[in-house]
């Protein structure tokens, strides 16, 4: 393991710091770990430890990159609370995942990766039935059933590819070709990583797999009239992103589930719909005696100049909120979001109303796993624990 001091050329105020942390591991993927060194109120410098030897210059280059493009021109505004849980928080004994992979009820498949069973399994359904009952029922949301594979183009169409590249995971194929096939097949054994046999013979194939539910239905309603009233659209599928090393237990996947929510129609109603959605899902946090919060958030936008700016218009406008529930004393997570878009992707996938003005839009999404999980930070793993109200109100 070798160490490498990387001094920061712009020294960071500390209330960056947390911002510089969340991207370190995206400057190389040869940083094993890290700590950012602190002096005089400010980051001056962050160490770092890889597994082979690596140019230290090149790695200082890299950080110092993302410090100065990405961080240190953002504006660090006070966090607004909009809502917060009546409830207190009431953590389980011990530490609830080691409880879960003991009880057999989540199991490890890989970095990023969890199977699920039993009653950790039961309670995502659970959960997840209650929000889509509440998108069908009292939003009259039409229910839709998505590929799991998306078009590049649409993820590139909707902008995705110039915001959160670091996320990205890409779907790929061995070129069609019959000496490909064969030349992978009969290749030396262990003469080769496969991963670096399939880069060698493979291409993208045109799709990547999805960071989020919603592209679906931008693409689905691509180039459509929707015409007046408001559209609303609900799906549940399986997502991805490329959180590197920053995985953790069942907080951050590469592989989770969203339940999304999409709304289209005139700027302020669909703004309504939004404001409507995020009350009744605190309404559903309060029924199930969950503390947790709601504040404005923004999106981790990545890899361009303008993304500070970007950031702080989110947080300024109220185009993002979150809803934000314990997992451990002093930490939370992100369980749902809730997005307005304005006319972002409406002129993009050129979606119109009535009269051939642009639609606005909206999009809820809820993190399944995420949402379990806090549940199981606040009851523990033994369904008898449970208050009688909380196994009533999911039909456990």
């Amino acid at each position: 393991m070798r160490t490498h001091q990387l001094r920061l050329d712009s020294p960071l105020p500390l209330s960056h710091g947390d911002e510089l942390a969340k991207r370190i591991y995206y400057a190389s993927s040869d940083i094993e770990s890290f700590r950012l060194i602190e002096k005089e109120q400010c980051v001056v410098a962050v160490e770092v430890t890889t597994a082979d030897e690596v140019e230290t210059v090149d790695l200082a280059r890299k950080v110092n990159l993302i410090n100065d493009r990405d961080v240190l021109p953002q504006r660090i505004t006070h966090t607004e609370r909009v809502w917060s849980s009546p409830h207190s928080e009431r953590f389980a004994d011990g530490d609830v995942y080691d409880q879960l992979l003991a009880l057999g009820l989540v199991h490890e498949m890989g970095q990023g990766l969890i199977a699920s069973s039993g009653l950790f399994t039961a309670t995502l359904h659970a959960l997840d039935e209650r929000i889509r009952s509440l998108a069908v029922g009292r939003f009259g949301a039409r229910e839709q059933l998505y590929p799991t594979l998306i078009s590049t183009e649409t993820l590139q169409r909707g902008g995705y590819l110039d915001s959160f590249p670091q996320f990205l995971m890409s779907a790929q194929r061995l070129h069609a070709d019959v000496d490909t096939y064969s030349e992978f097949v009969v290749g030396e054994e262990g003469a080769e990583d496969v991963g670096a046999r399939l880069a060698r013979h493979g291409e993208h194939s045109g799709y990547c797999l999805p960071p989020t539910m919603c592209f679906h239905t931008y693409q689905q309603f691509h180039g459509e009239e929707l015409g007046s009233g408001g559209t609303a659209v609900t799906s549940r599928g399986k997502s991805f992103r490329h959180e590197s090393r920053y995985s953790r237990s069942v907080e951050r996947l590469w592989d989770f589930t969203i339940r999304e929510m999409v709304f289209f129609g005139e700027g302020k109603e669909v703004a309504d719909l939004r404001q409507s959605f995020l009350e009744a899902s605190c309404e559903l946090i309060d029924e199930l005696g969950l503390p947790g919060h709601v504040e404005g958030a923004n999106d981790p936008f990545f890899g361009d100049g303008r993304n500070p700016r970007r950031m702080l218009a989110q947080r300024l406008s109220g185009l993002k909120y979150e809803l934000r529930l314990p997992v451990a004393a002093g930490r939370t997570v992100s369980v749902a979001s809730f997005n307005a878009h304005g006319t972002l992707f409406g002129e993009a996938f050129k979606i119109t109303l009535a009269g051939g003005t642009t639609a606005s839009s909206a999009c809820v999404g809820f993190g399944l796993e995420r949402f379990a999980y806090s549940f199981f930070c606040q009851y523990g793993p033994e369904l008898g624990d449970w208050p009688a109200s909380v196994r009533r109100s999911l039909g456990l």
